[in-house]
């Protein structure tokens, strides 16, 4: 026998050692659950469940380190020989031999093109929103996580709006990537001549092209785990 006490009434309840499921407590009638089920789930669904979980783990966490390293790295990027010109989210970078030199949009409004300048000054503030928006949505997946496994006890209203909004961040992440690198692109081709040769075309950076495949991936994945739990 194994005695415990019950959560409504506070009576001690004497119950058997194999005993679990549920039981009604004799001083206050209260129901309760005791133990551990012996029925078993499926293992290939688990199997199936438990790899798109890790996967989407993987997904948001290489989101996060790239979009925090794509602050300080090309996105669209323009060669001319042994000269390369890089347009990241805080201004312009260009490169001759080993020599830099790194223009702010701030700068750009008033010494160089005052377009281009406004126009990156919005892709900056984009890709900080998107930045933004990958912290929360991880946030939001911590605190369900940990909700789930019983490592942190929150309100069931604060567990559902933290598992809507990771899905609706999620997406805000990839729309605010996508629409800050279209828009900076374009621009370059506008304002840096697309009618040039092909060489110096401006050209999305490999970075660029990993950030949105990631991203794509972990709203894909999201996705999965959403109608999983449904």
């Amino acid at each position: 026998m194994v005695v415990i006490e019950c959560p409504h009434c506070e009576e001690y309840i004497e119950l058997d050692d194999d005993g679990s499921g549920m039981f009604e407590c004799p001083f206050c009638e209260g129901e309760f659950e005791w133990g551990e089920s012996d029925t078993l789930e499926p293992t290939s669904t688990g199997d199936r469940n438990n790899s798109i979980t890790t996967f989407s783990h993987i997904a948001h966490g290489l989101g996060g380190a790239l979009l925090i390293f794509g602050l300080f790295s090309n996105w669209v990027i323009i060669l001319s020989g042994e000269i390369s010109i890089g347009l990241t989210p805080f201004g312009v970078k260009a490169s001759f031999g080993n020599l830099s030199e790194t223009t702010s949009w701030f700068e750009g409004l008033t010494t160089g093109d005052a377009f281009l300048a406004f126009v990156g000054l919005i892709f900056m503030l984009l890709v900080i929103i998107a930045l933004l928006f990958q912290i929360a949505h991880i946030t939001f997946r911590i605190i369900v996580h940990m909700t789930e496994a019983g490592n942190l006890e929150i309100s069931i209203r604060m567990v559902e709006r933290a598992y809507y909004k990771r899905w609706a961040t999620s997406k805000g992440a990839l729309i605010c990537t996508v629409v800050g690198y279209l828009l900076i692109q374009l621009t370059a081709f506008i304002t840096l001549g697309a009618d040039t040769g092909f060489e110096i075309i401006p050209r999305p950076s490999f970075y660029v092209i990993s950030l949105i495949v990631v991203l794509i991936a972990q709203v894909y994945l999201s996705y999965q785990e959403t109608l999983i739990n449904q």
